[in-house]
């Protein structure tokens, strides 16, 4: 009987066999590449980190095979224009300043901008920057010679001025699209209705399945709107500025909408002064209403969701009765499933006033992640975030109006530190916060690690039984370190508040302790906002400079 050899696992063997798990695995893989992509929202993300982040994945794409898909996926995932796609193709070139389609387009050239194309699956369609002159007849010629999708693959396209000047609103049939899901027009008029509706039928006409639907602006009619229950696969609809085109029998055929789970309706001159029949919106879970509080409260038992978990009543014209009885009707209704509670007033002229009392019956509900109050006159005490943070631990969103004028009650820096503590989980943070009397920042002190004990000789050896032996050391698992607070957004609603330069380094400071990963800090509509802005930027600094610190502490000593 011939023996079985087994192959010795030496070091050269066992690395190369974990690089080729490494390679051959496309979750790490996509895991390192996300890590290094931009934000899909392309107006969120700074322009110096947007180019740092596509010259990242452009270098890693190079670097094997194996990022090669990966890194490009992530690289061309999100567009706002098509000029990178266009200079694939040898007939755009450019001339006298000004970018033109000169020539025929082969098949082979196509396939190499299809082979990019097939990856864009979110479009931003605007106009082009003001450094790219491209020439309109190059989008026409485009659509002249495309037989096919101009992408593919493209799931979102999002147009935030769909009509603004200097700008071929037509365009946007080149991203007609089977494959598209989302599709957001943001300041429409009555001047895009054919066009939107033509968009519209032609997707339900091509098969597209889609999920999402935002528009916002003026003018669209009934008959645009109609074409959006054609699409039975919609999630998600906003309607922003289009209450003249909502009709009753409108509102009950969508209310059939089998996977309708997100509602956003602007009733504004709306002709339905109120609801007074069944609706439907089975499966609803997140009901945004901008319209009276009256209306909103003739609405709520009309439709037949048990399971509400969002809840948003922007409002022009409420009294305090209306809010104490709405609150009241939406705990009695969904308080078991609640996750998120807004109420908005939209009167610019005039913020109406608002108490404690008046939101407490929300207290109980511990359940809640978010609480959004807006465009209201409130008195609030350090005690008062205690009370929120406490009620509600698990949030991730708490934004209180502003106030304006130093003769209110705010909340002190105290309140920073309560909510630190109390809710750990919160990423976006909006309050009206008291700078008048900053304490100077005193860091706490850092928690004593006793050393381990080297023995050196018998002699320094301490017998534990001995008299006077000190308590044992406690292990090293034992101390723990201050788990990092993850809020990313700090809002600052007040104004009028008066400082000394050594007060906006104490606040500056005070922030970066306690938030040390903090992405944003801003006022409130812009109000002080060069103050605030100072105030970013102290405590990016003391991020960088930390961060640089631990980067030569890990290279000089390891870890």
């Amino acid at each position: 009987m011939v023996p079985q050899v087994h192959p010795v696992a030496t070091s050269s063997n066992l690395s190369q066999n974990n690089a080729s798990r490494f390679h051959s695995n496309p979750d790490i893989l996509g895991e390192i590449c996300e890590y290094l992509s931009p934000n899909d929202d392309l107006e969120l993300e700074p322009e110096d980190s947007l180019i740092a982040s596509r010259q990242n994945l452009a270098w890693l794409a190079l670097t094997c095979r194996a990022f090669l898909e990966p890194a490009l996926d992530r690289l061309w995932r999100s567009l706002d224009t098509l000029y990178p796609l266009f200079k694939i193709l040898p007939a755009f070139v450019r001339t006298d300043g000004t970018h033109v389609l000169r020539g025929s387009i082969t098949p082979e050239e196509w396939e190499r901008f299809d082979w990019y194309a097939r990856r864009v699956k979110k479009f931003c369609y605007t106009r082009d920057p003001d450094n790219l002159d491209i020439a309109m007849h190059v989008y026409f010629r485009i659509a002249q010679l495309r037989s096919t999708p101009l992408l593919s693959a493209l799931r979102h396209l999002y147009c935030p001025d769909i009509s603004q000047t200097d700008f071929l609103i037509s365009g946007v049939c080149l991203f007609l699209s089977p494959s598209l899901q989302t599709l957001e027009f943001y300041k429409i008029t009555s001047v895009e209705d054919k066009l939107t509706g033509t968009f519209l039928h032609t997707l339900w006409n091509d098969g597209a399945q889609l999920e999402t639907v935002g528009f916002r602006g003026t003018g669209l009619s009934p008959g645009t709107l109609d074409l959006i229950l054609n699409f039975r696969t919609l999630r998600q609809l906003e309607l922003t500025g289009m209450g003249p085109a909502i009709e009753l029998d409108w509102l009950k055929r969508l209310g059939e909408m089998p996977k309708l789970r997100d509602l956003a309706l602007d009733f504004t001159n709306s002709r339905i002064e109120s609801i007074e029949e069944d609706l439907g919106y089975r499966n609803l879970k997140s009901l945004m209403i901008t319209a009276s509080l009256a209306f909103t409260r003739s609405f709520i038992p009309h439709i037949s969701t048990s399971g509400l978990e969002v809840i948003v009543a922007a409002s022009s014209s409420d009294t305090q009765a209306e809010r104490v009885a709405f609150i009241r009707d939406v705990i009695e209704r969904w308080g078991t499933t609640l996750r998120d509670f807004s109420l908005v007033h939209i009167n610019s002229e005039s913020a109406e006033e608002i108490h404690m009392v008046t939101i407490a019956p929300l207290i109980p509900l511990k359940q809640l992640t978010g609480f959004r109050l807006e465009g209201y006159s409130i008195d609030l005490t350090d005690d008062n975030l205690r009370i929120f943070g406490s009620a509600w631990p698990n949030l991730t969103k708490l934004l209180l109006p502003n106030v304006a004028g130093s003769d209110r009650v705010r909340p002190t820096i105290e309140s920073l530190k309560i909510l630190a503590a109390l809710c750990p989980d919160l990423k976006h943070l909006r309050l009206p916060l008291d700078t008048t009397e900053l304490p100077p920042f005193v860091p706490p002190p850092t928690p004593y690690i006793p050393p381990l004990p080297v023995p050196e000789s018998p002699a320094m050896v301490i017998d534990d039984d001995a008299e006077g032996a000190p308590p044992p050391l406690q292990p090293l698992s034992i101390v723990r370190k201050r788990q990092p607070h993850g809020l990313q957004k700090l809002t600052i609603a007040t104004s009028d508040d008066t400082w000394e330069s050594k007060d906006q380094l104490h606040l500056a400071r005070f922030i970066d302790y306690l938030f040390p990963r903090l992405q944003y800090v801003s006022p409130f509509e812009g109000h002080d906002l060069d103050r605030w802005t100072h105030i970013h930027d102290i405590v990016q600094a003391f991020q960088t400079v930390r961060r640089e610190t631990l980067i030569h502490q890990r290279t000089q000593y390891g870890s």
